[in-house]
């Protein structure tokens, strides 16, 4: 008979957000003042792609906010209670 051996590996990331990686701005779902970022860096510092993270804003399920320019930044708190649902 063999024996099986099972690892589990947990890796864990501290991403530091430099001046000018998040904006403050308000957040039209969470009606108060919070740090935005681009969808592109959302996915760095998540674990989702950024694919995913367009997926779940047009699903209502992280909140962004469109510029007048047309970019999207998104709610940091939004993303973090996402990851918080995911684990």
């Amino acid at each position: 008979m063999k024996k099986r051996i099972e690892l589990t590996i947990e890796t864990f990331q501290i991403v530091r957000l430099r001046k000018g990686t998040a904006v403050f701005d308000s957040c039209p779902f969470c009606a108060e003042e919070t740090e935005m970022i681009t969808p592109e860096f959302a996915a760095a510092i998540s674990v989702f792609t950024t694919r995913e993270i367009y997926r779940r804003i047009e699903a209502g399920a992280i909140h962004f906010l469109e510029r007048r320019d047309g970019s999207l930044l998104v709610c940091l708190k939004s993303l973090a209670k996402m990851k918080h649902t995911e684990q």
